[in-house]
């Protein structure tokens, strides 16, 4: 078993791109923790997700800005037991401001929708007001046991 090592940059840059929800952590009212399923992009050294107004997560957010994101991918297990996985851990403080005329909800959903359903799927959310959760990160790190 080999020793985790740290992503390069253009390794970052290349698992951030893939189309794999991150995970947004979040913290109640009595500082336990609740993590939430996100599609993402990655922008401008920056998380970039939408959601509606009123879900958990983002009154959670409302309430108390401090906030973790994690986007993980395992590969499938190999000839010696081994299933390499890379990883990008992050925390900082997520701002919230609305997502005007949907341009992140339909970069996002961009990202994930690819199919002959994504027109349909770009204009059913962006037709929702959403919130852009923008997440920028006072500490990052990607790891990869490769």
């Amino acid at each position: 078993m080999s020793s985790p090592r740290s992503l390069s940059a253009e390794e970052l840059d290349v698992l951030l791109g893939l189309d794999v929800p991150g995970r947004l952590g979040t913290l109640d009212k009595e500082g336990y923790p609740h993590v939430t399923p996100m599609w993402f992009v990655w922008e401008r050294g920056a998380f970039y997700m939408t959601s509606l107004a009123e879900k958990a997560h983002v009154r959670r957010l409302e309430r108390d800005p401090r906030a973790s994101f994690l986007v993980d991918v395992e590969d499938a297990e190999r000839s010696d037991g081994e299933r390499p996985n890379r990883s990008v851990r992050a925390v900082g403080p997520a701002e919230l401001f609305d997502d005007e005329a949907g341009l992140w909800t339909r970069r996002i959903t961009e990202k994930y929708i690819v199919g002959h359903g994504r027109d349909a799927m770009v204009e059913r959310r962006t037709g929702q007001p959403r919130v852009v959760i923008r997440l920028q990160p006072v500490r990052l790190f990607g790891l990869s046991s490769d």
